[in-house]
């Protein structure tokens, strides 16, 4: 005889699912006003100087800057068998940046995919699908930065050595063939678990679906993360001008700022601490100081840490005020 707790009333199950969003809710506000008093703890021990227009560009230039990466991991769950609405997908996709800023990556993937559980029942394809998007947007960083500081920059070859290991490490899952596996491993187990075999939407087609991940899906994804480097990094140009330093154009040294972007990001995201916090601000200011000084790259790492993160906010509001204007697709 089953207890009455083996199978959990749907008013139970609805009451579980709201505490856990209000618990994830309540960590990533824990985590974002933690990473805001830091860098505001930072920001006052030095004397700076700020045009506010200049941060508006920033922070719109690193929300363009994420929709490619969004759009591609729409592009994979649609591979996999699951397309959902791209301003779904982007709301998701946004939102699980908020969770980065909270210890630990699990926060920020199951942000993610709670969003998307509408139009994505299986779990583990949208694990799957986050992964392939994530890595592949950290792969062509680090290459990009190993590109730069080798060839144009000519940095030191241990800076361009330690991005391409990075390179290798992030983009070799990402590859058709390790991708397809991952995938498989994820839907065939949500497969076997499915008993009802009327439910085509919750259990596709799983040969087919796999063989749509492929070196066309992955170029795509390429494509996409280059776009993706090239708007972060003249997010990092606004924001040298917006501390006055208009030594470097957006052109004649995009190469500078995308291996400065680029390199940081990528090892922050290795490092696993939130948000990279303190490795990427550490790594982008040494890359930045020959250019503009130490004191003015403390103050520029700082501040893009902080109109990073109100750029990601203020696209998620605005994705979650366009769900209640356009329910059908959010």
């Amino acid at each position: 005889m089953c207890s009455p707790m083996s199978n959990p009333t749907p008013s139970s199950r609805r009451a579980l699912v709201w505490i856990l969003r209000i618990a994830a809710l309540l960590l990533v506000g824990w985590g974002v006003s933690g990473s805001v008093r830091g860098a505001l703890a930072q920001l006052s021990q030095h004397e700076w100087h700020v045009h506010p227009v200049w941060l508006l560009v920033s922070g719109a230039m690193y929300g363009l800057g994420l929709v490619p990466m969004g759009w591609f991991w729409r592009r994979t769950l649609a591979a996999l068998g699951y397309p959902t609405p791209l301003l779904a997908a982007l709301r998701a996709y946004f939102l699980g940046h908020l969770g980065k800023y909270v210890p630990g990556k699990a926060v920020s993937v199951i942000l993610r995919v709670a969003a998307v559980r509408k139009w994505v029942p299986s779990m583990r394809v949208a694990l799957v699908s986050s992964l392939i998007e994530t890595l592949t947007m950290m792969a062509v960083g680090a290459l990009l930065a190993a590109v730069m500081s080798a060839f144009v920059l000519r940095l030191d070859y241990i800076v361009s050595l330690a991005a391409l290991g990075m390179a290798c490490a992030a983009g070799a899952p990402t590859l058709p063939p390790i991708a397809r596996l991952l995938a498989s491993l994820g839907l065939a187990r949500d497969r076997l678990q499915t008993d009802d075999d009327s439910s085509p939407a919750s259990s596709p087609d799983v040969a087919a679906n796999l063989q749509r991940i492929d070196y066309r899906l992955l170029a795509t994804g390429w494509c996409a993360a280059g776009v993706c480097w090239i708007l972060v990094a003249l997010s990092l140009w606004a924001t040298l001008r917006a501390v006055g330093i208009d030594s470097l154009g957006p052109l004649r040294d995009l190469p500078l700022l995308i291996a400065a972007v680029a390199f940081s990001v990528v090892a922050g995201f290795m490092s696993q601490l939130p948000a990279g916090l303190g490795v990427r601000d550490a790594l982008l200011m040494q890359l930045l100081v020959p250019a503009c000084g130490e004191a003015n790259a403390l103050v520029v790492a700082v501040l893009m840490r902080l109109v990073w993160l109100v750029s990601e906010v203020v696209v998620c509001g605005i994705l979650y005020i366009g769900a209640k204007t356009r329910p059908n697709e959010l």
